[in-house]
């Protein structure tokens, strides 16, 4: 669907939903430096002398466009073509498909549906167990290369440092993890972001993964998921991270540790919260030497 914007002989097209680049844009064009989408009014011309109109093709944008009010706002135009536009494929050809068949009585109707088909969000944490390397200096100053191991417990003693040291890792990365998706394309239809974290336990700190999802995930599609939380711990954001030198004594010429999402332990896990809590229960401070 086209917005075609006018002032006096001349005319801007914009695709629908319109990004506020592209609306600025738009106006700019048209001489408005300084007009909102809260201004503009469909089929009536405002102060400005501005005024929209819709080219639309095919049953679906045409019964749309019956159903939108003379001096409807251009925003709340907007607004319900963009919710419907982020609709998941299926919910949304479904959706089209009823509009095709049934038409629409008004916009409201519409607003209705596209609330009713709107999937509501779902968070859900998973939490992996992790490995640390400490490395400290001898008399004379020198790197401990070798280091030694340590766990959940100590990462505990060091919560705030480790944290800042990955909210500083992934500062420069402004992408959405969930971009970064591969696997089941039910998953990747459902997945809206995908953040990396830290939770304390007991006495130990473990991996949290807080994943948003468009409706919640069956079994199968859970499965696909945990397994590109894996490969992201053992192979991306976390093969980066635990590459990163974390000082927690006496600044860069004390210890430091190198922190992992990921270990070859057979005992490895990426839990959901219900299964999480399950295994803190069964298992009780034991996990904290994991």
């Amino acid at each position: 669907m086209i917005a075609i914007i006018s002032k006096g002989g001349k005319t801007a097209h914009v695709q629908l939903p319109a990004e506020q680049k592209q609306l600025a844009g738009a106006l700019v064009y048209l001489g408005e430096n300084h007009a909102s989408d809260y201004e503009l009014k469909y089929n009536e011309e405002n102060r400005a002398g501005l005024k929209v109109s819709l080219d639309c093709h095919g049953l679906v944008e045409n019964a749309i466009a019956k159903s939108v009010p003379n001096g409807l706002r251009f925003s709340v135009l907007n607004d319900a073509l963009s919710l419907m536009k982020n609709l998941p494929y299926r919910v949304r050809r479904d959706l089209e498909e009823s509009i095709a068949l049934n038409g629409l009585e008004s916009f409201g109707r519409l607003e209705k549906m596209l609330v009713d088909a709107t999937p509501r969000a779902v968070t859900t944490k998973y939490y992996c167990p992790l490995t640390l390397q400490i490395h400290g200096r001898d008399s004379w100053g020198d790197i401990d290369n070798e280091g030694y191991a340590e766990d959940g417990e100590f990462a505990a003693r060091h919560e705030d440092t480790i944290r800042s040291a990955l909210y500083a890792y992934t500062a420069y990365d402004e992408v959405n993890m969930a971009e970064y998706f591969h696997g089941d394309n039910r998953v990747r239809e459902k997945i809206i972001s995908a953040d990396w974290d830290f939770e304390r336990k007991g006495d130990a700190l473990y991996g949290c993964i807080t994943v948003r999802t468009a409706g919640p995930l069956s079994s199968e599609e859970e499965e696909s998921l945990k397994e590109w939380i894996t490969g992201q711990n053992s192979d991306g954001l976390g093969e980066g991270f635990e590459q990163q030198e974390i000082y927690f004594e006496n600044g860069r010429y004390g210890r430091f540790m190198y922190v992992s999402f990921w270990n070859f332990d057979d005992d490895y896990f990426v839990d959901n919260e219900t299964e999480f809590e399950e295994r803190f229960n069964t298992q009780g401070m034991e996990m904290g030497g994991m």
